[in-house]
């Protein structure tokens, strides 16, 4: 089904796609509330990220269906000839979407595939599968019926299905570093083309010339946001020597009053995790005798709750400073200077994110080519925008997505040369 809508949508003229994707980001604004509910009852995401997150969704949608008109080809100056490219779309697509931040990074595969003229099969998270079967829903107001179909189920059976099934051409999946290179094992033996974006273990560098104050009030937020639940989370805060003392007196407070409650409640910043087994995970990496800087408090009662917590590292290498807990807890490392701070970010696996804090724009700008990593923000937290590449260096990830060059990567570039020569043409 999706192969016969695919190419009734890739025949459609640009203008006519774009209009319908916008139509797709008309329907999905008019749902915001409804989705964003939704988002809060299976995810317990905290009402205003969930608000961000559907909105994310239409806002990727609009961004895509403005590059649908502006995917051109090239004319390359050849001899003999007129030389000229083509992008054309590569079929059907699978998304393979996390439960961390269900409806966007759906959106971040989805919106840029359907918009290079593809048709997308979605395979959710199996505890999140609720947003994206309503976006399949509504979708129905614009797209043609098959082009854009929800498949819930369990990673080991429908993943593998459309990672192994001969009709898709391409697999974009958003999750575990190990389950992503067992899918990039997979699309091996089709060739299938493959985007990954997986583990992350992202440092916070804090130097001694930095506005302390502002970045020890920014850095709950850069690990305590969803609940730790995300791979761009700064769970490494690396702080130069000279001002360690300081900062961490500044951060206690300032992850204390980090607002944790009802997800519901507009006030909330932090909710509970996912589950029972991520709970455990998080458990496993702190040992309830552990000594912990920081630990704020949690509620009681129904919820896979966890306090804000933050470990002083004894070295480099402690389990906690180098794997993914993937939850709200960040290890502290203090570091001597520019050097040791760019070792001290590199020492790890991962390579997807991070942020630099310091006043001299030297510096930021060193430190920033010096990092392996594929998202790096000075002063600042932000690390996705729709319309700035996203992807990760090392086992973060392959590819890139989201920015001006998504609908590319869902694309095959055709080159066709014609001869303008009146005999013999060059071979």
């Amino acid at each position: 089904r999706a192969a016969t809508a695919q190419r009734g949508w890739a025949a459609l003229a640009p203008a006519d796609r774009a209009r319908l994707l916008r139509r797709f980001a008309a329907t999905v604004d008019d749902h915001i509330e409804e989705l964003a509910a939704l988002e809060v009852r299976e995810a317990g995401h905290p009402i205003g990220n969930a608000r961000w997150e559907s909105g994310n969704v239409r806002d990727l949608l609009e961004y895509a269906a403005g590059g649908v008109e502006r995917l051109s080809g090239a004319q390359i100056p050849v001899a003999g000839g007129l030389n000229i490219t083509f992008h054309e779309p590569l079929g059907v697509v699978a998304v393979i979407a996390p439960w961390n931040f269900p409806m966007p990074i759906a959106g971040w595969g989805t919106a840029p595939a359907l918009a290079a003229g593809n048709a997308v099969l979605l395979k959710p998270a199996e505890t999140t599968p609720l947003t994206a079967l309503r976006l399949a829903e509504l979708a129905l107001a614009g797209l043609p019926e098959g082009l854009f179909q929800v498949l819930p189920g369990a990673g080991p059976v429908a993943g593998t299905a459309l990672v192994e099934h001969p009709g898709v051409a391409k697999v974009v999946f958003t999750g575990s570093t190990a389950v992503g290179k067992e899918i990039m094992a997979k699309c091996a033996a089709g060739v299938k083309r493959v985007t990954l974006e997986l583990g992350g273990k992202s440092p916070n560098i804090v130097f001694a010339d930095a506005d302390i104050e502002r970045a020890a009030a920014a850095a709950p937020g850069s690990f305590l946001d969803n609940t730790g639940q995300d791979c761009c989370a700064r769970s490494r805060i690396l702080v130069q020597r000279g001002v360690y003392d300081r900062f961490m007196e500044l951060l206690e407070p300032a992850v204390r009053s980090f607002a944790v409650g009802d997800p519901a409640d507009p006030a909330t910043a932090m909710g509970p995790l996912i589950s029972a087994a991520q709970r455990e995970r998080v458990r496993s990496y702190v040992p309830e005798d552990a000594p912990a800087a920081i630990r704020g408090e949690a509620p009681g009662g129904k919820g896979f709750w966890y306090p804000a917590t933050v470990l002083e590292a004894t070295s480099p290498g402690d389990r906690t400073a180098v794997e993914e807990i993937f939850g709200p807890v960040a290890v502290v490392l203090p570091f001597e200077d520019e050097a040791d701070a760019v070792r001290l970010a590199n020492a790890t696996d991962y390579g997807l994110s991070g942020s630099i804090w310091t006043r001299d724009v030297g510096r930021a700008v060193r430190v920033s080519r010096a990092v392996a990593a594929g998202n790096l923000s000075v002063n600042s937290h932000s690390s996705v925008r729709y319309a700035t590449p996203f992807g990760g260096y090392k086992q973060s990830g392959l590819g890139r997505e989201l920015g001006p060059d998504a609908l590319t990567a869902f694309t095959e570039t055709k080159n066709v040369f014609i001869s303008t020569e009146n005999s013999t043409e060059e071979q």
